[in-house]
Formats: structure tokens, C-alpha cells, sequence
């Protein structure tokens, strides 16, 4: 396995809610060249002086091949339903073997894929998990030319928070002080921000020997829902209005409507991943190796994160 640093760095989906803090924090790095993965159908703005390369919407795996030609590592940040229908990411994967690429990052950024808790209750983790393991199949297939760093950061509690960003992902409406809180609201999962999301890719690529074919669980800290909306009452000064709700019919029909080939579901099952009273491994710190502080990432806590919510609300 070559230990030469990891320079050339093309990232797939740099303007999803996934991406964009990733390629802010790519961007900041001056020992990187970072070029811009997009389709040729989008009509996204990106920032000036970014190298962009396009392929078309079918996304074939020649024309990954070529794009990914002379890089040194590959970021997969596309959303959530592209990244798992027709195989897309087994392509992507394909691409970067064929193209001679050092180092791949999955579009992962949520639970352990690999875990059977998750991937029994959400179908897109489950997808998720075999996408890893083929990339953990090549990886080895490959004998070390080849290799993978994968994210686990639990929710963003930053864009959960802003509903321009997320329509109010976890059922918490800052703006009308409203929130649903589903089962008890106790139950733990660990918080990332999005900027120390992106910062711990870039720091993780900066370090290829100490993170390669490793699986990077990170943790800003643990909450519950109930923490959340103490928070914010506190801060804001006002009783919010709380409507409680029972998750499992929900996640029975969520789930009945995913099968059915409903993919509007999938965000709905995710959030309650988070907020209902289930168990997908969502309590890092309880069960895994945080890389926090190896990475070097600034502390953060539930009571800034919250007031910076509030702030923006405000303004809006």
C-alpha cells in the first residue's frame, strides 16, 4: 500500500445537504486539488475557479472511469435515494477500481451500515451496508491499491434544525416553536455538526495510513428529544407546543409504503431512526471508538448548536 499523500480529490455530489459542507472544508484545504463531480443536465452554481468535469445522467461506468483518471481519491456525497436506485454506487465503485484511484469515501454520513439494527429498520442503511461491503470486497480484491474511509456522524443537528435545509427533519419547528415528539423522547443518538462532518473527511484524507479501511465514527455528543426541546424552551423563554406521538403504526406504514416502491418514506424513516423509541446503534460513544479527538475536531454542544438555530430563525 503506497503511502504517498492523497492530493487530487473529486467529490460526487458537492451541492446535496451531504456535500456542501464537505467541499467547503475540501476547498479550505491548500494541499488539496479539488474538482467537482456533477451531471451534465444540473444547473448548479459552483464556486469559481473549481475544476468541473460532467457526466451524463446514466452515469456509466466509462464515463466515471475517465473522470476519476488521475485522482488520487474519490468523496461520494450524493443524497440519499440517488446514491442507493439502479446500482449507482456499485458503478461508482467500479469507476474508481478501473481508474486506479488510492482512496474511496462512500456516501454514507449517518448510522453504522454495517450494523444489523439499522439495517433491519431502515431499507436505505440495509442498501447503504451492502454498498460498503462490496467496496470492502474491491478493496480487497484489489490488494491495497484500492482503499476506503467511511463516515458514520449520526444526524446533523445544525441542518435538522434549519428548515430551509432539511424541512424540519426531526419533527422540531424552530420557527413556530413547535415540535412532535415521538414515544418517550429519550432515546440517545449522536450528534455531528455538518462543518465537523466536512473538517473530519478532509482531516481523515490528510492522515491516509492511520484511517485506511477504516470505518470513522465521530460524535459531537449524545441527546434526546426531550434535551433538544429543553434547550430551546430555555433559550427562547416560551412553552413550545408539544404533540406527542405513538412511532409504531407509523413505522409499520412507513415501511409498507417503501415496499411498495414509495421513496417518499425514506425520509420519514430515517428521522424516526433518531427520535422514536428504537435501538439502530445510534449511541456511538456507548459502543464504538470516537475519532473526535484524533482528528483534531473542535468541541461542540447541544446549547450552542441550539442558539444558532434560534439565531437563524430569527433572521428568516
Amino acid at each position: 500500500m503506497s503511502s504517498a499523500p492523497l492530493t487530487n480529490i473529486i467529490i460526487a455530489g458537492a451541492t446535496d445537504s451531504v456535500g456542501a459542507p464537505i467541499l467547503s472544508a475540501l476547498l479550505a484545504e491548500p494541499s488539496f486539488n479539488t474538482t467537482i463531480l456533477t451531471r451534465a443536465s444540473s444547473s448548479a452554481k459552483f464556486p469559481t475557479g473549481v475544476p468541473v468535469k460532467s457526466v451524463s445522467d446514466a452515469y456509466t461506468v466509462e464515463e466515471l472511469t475517465s473522470a476519476f483518471e488521475g485522482q488520487d481519491a474519490v468523496v461520494v456525497a450524493l443524497s440519499t435515494t440517488p446514491v442507493t436506485k439502479d446500482d449507482l454506487a456499485l458503478r461508482i465503485i467500479d469507476a474508481a477500481v478501473a481508474a486506479g484511484v488510492k482512496r474511496f469515501v462512500p456516501s454514507e454520513f449517518g448510522a453504522d451500515n454495517l450494523d444489523p439494527r439499522a439495517r433491519k429498520l431502515v431499507p436505505v442503511y440495509d442498501s447503504k451496508g451492502r454498498t460498503l461491503e462490496y467496496l470492502q470486497k474491491k478493496a480487497k480484491e484489489s490488494n491495497g491499491a484500492l482503499t476506503w474511509t467511511s463516515f458514520a456522524c449520526g444526524s446533523w443537528l445544525d441542518w435538522a434544525l434549519d428548515p430551509a435545509k432539511s424541512g424540519n427533519f426531526l419533527g422540531i419547528d424552530v420557527k413556530n416553536k413547535s415540535a412532535t415528539l415521538w414515544d418517550s423522547g429519550n432515546n440517545n443518538f449522536t450528534i455531528t455538526t455538518s462543518g465537523n462532518t466536512g473538517l473530519a473527511v478532509v482531516r481523515a484524507l490528510l492522515k491516509p495510513e492511520e484511517t485506511t479501511n477504516k470505518q470513522i465514527f465521530l460524535s459531537d455528543f449524545v441527546t434526546t428529544s426531550n434535551e433538544i426541546i429543553a434547550s430551546l424552551e430555555k433559550q427562547t423563554g416560551v412553552k413550545w407546543n408539544i404533540t406527542k406521538r405513538d412511532s409504531k403504526p407509523e413505522l409499520l406504514t412507513l415501511r409498507k409504503r417503501f415496499d411498495e416502491g414509495d421513496y417518499n418514506a425514506t425520509y420519514p424513516l430515517l428521522t424516526l431512526s433518531f427520535v422514536a423509541d428504537v435501538d439502530v446503534g445510534y449511541d456511538f460513544p456507548k459502543e464504538r471508538r470516537i475519532w473526535n479527538e484524533q482528528l483534531g475536531l473542535p468541541a461542540q454542544y447541544l446549547d450552542k448548536v441550539v442558539k444558532e438555530a434560534i439565531e437563524l430563525a430569527n433572521r428568516s
